[in-house]
């Protein structure tokens, strides 16, 4: 499996698409805050504005944008709306659909934009560690960097669900479609300039492959000079390439590659000794500093709290 695709799994990442858009004239719609779930929207057609704090985004045709932890923010109309009086009226909910339709036109032509909105919700632990290795905004135009992915038959599936009355299975297959969704826009993100992060750390082909195999054993003794002769580097080019990719020290990607791992088999009732053991630590007392140490929390505090508890990420 490669590495992208099994950390969303350690991060057990579920989406949900909550609403279709058909938008027109001047409109305003806020989002608050989230807890533990990401949220993000698709352009279908049209163009609008995503506001955030002290910045705003221009959007159109094709964009994706991910926000990972949840940020406040607003849809706007793509031209400022001047007075009060040009507001537009609440959009109405219409809920009798597969996916429910929020719309403020008569008639689908009155729109000038359409959008899916979701979300994405994530493990304790190991979903706050992935989203935490993301781009605070994740902006990708799909249309553009994957117009070979089979994209436009995706979304014309997901409409045809969307659009029509609720058949058994819809809302499995509208969520499935938007985890592919999701999964394009995470492979395609590093075709576009991103900050230091997992993502352009994954999307390069020598790199990704030492992930995949620290991944893949997380309990072996791995050191820089045993990644970098997987990558076919020196020690020093290979240490320099993935802090200039991943923002951070190998080391130091280890160990949160390690205690995602050990989320996930703590989350699954494994003993503590036994995931010290399995993620490469010699003592249970080594590894709870370490889990400590990146998470906040010891294993055994981690893993009686509620798993909507406030997660506080230390630095490492």
């Amino acid at each position: 499996m490669d590495a992208l695709s099994r950390l969303l799994q350690l991060a057990q990442v579920q989406v949900l698409i909550d609403v279709r858009c058909l938008l027109g004239g001047g409109f305003v719609l806020p989002h608050a805050q989230l807890r533990q779930e990401a949220v993000f929207h698709h352009v279908l057609a049209g163009q609008c504005r995503l506001q955030l704090p002290g910045r705003e985004l221009q959007l159109q045709t094709g964009d994706f944008v991910l926000l990972p932890l949840g940020g406040e923010h607003a849809l706007r109309s793509a031209s400022p709306i001047r007075s009060a009086a040009l507001r537009m009226q609440e959009p109405v909910m219409q809920t009798e659909l597969a996916l429910p339709l929020k719309t403020n036109v008569q008639v689908q032509s009155d729109a000038s934009v359409e959008l899916l909105c979701g979300r994405f919700r994530y493990a304790q632990g190991a979903g706050q560690l992935l989203t935490g290795w993301l781009p605070e905004v994740l902006h990708v135009n799909l249309g553009k960097v994957a117009p070979d992915s089979g994209l436009p038959v995706l979304l014309q599936w997901l409409r045809a669900e969307a659009q029509g009355a609720s058949r058994p299975g819809a809302h499995a297959v509208i969520d499935g479609l938007g985890q592919v969704l999701l999964a394009l826009a995470l492979r395609a993100a590093p075709q576009s300039p991103l900050p230091a992060g997992l993502l352009p750390l994954l999307a390069d082909a020598r790199l990704a492959a030492s992930i995949r195999a620290v991944l893949d054993a997380p309990g072996r003794s791995w050191t820089i000079e045993k990644l970098a002769s997987m990558a076919a580097m020196s020690r020093a080019t290979y240490a320099r390439r993935f802090q200039a990719l991943a923002g951070c020290g190998v080391a130091e990607f280890v160990l949160r590659l390690r205690i995602m791992q050990a989320c996930a088999w703590l989350a699954e009732g494994q003993s503590i000794a036994g995931v010290a053991e399995a993620v490469g630590y010699g003592s249970e007392a080594a590894f709870v500093t370490a889990f400590k140490r990146v998470t906040g929390r010891t294993p055994a505090r981690w893993r009686r709290a509620d798993s909507q508890a406030p997660f506080v990420q230390q630095q490492v």
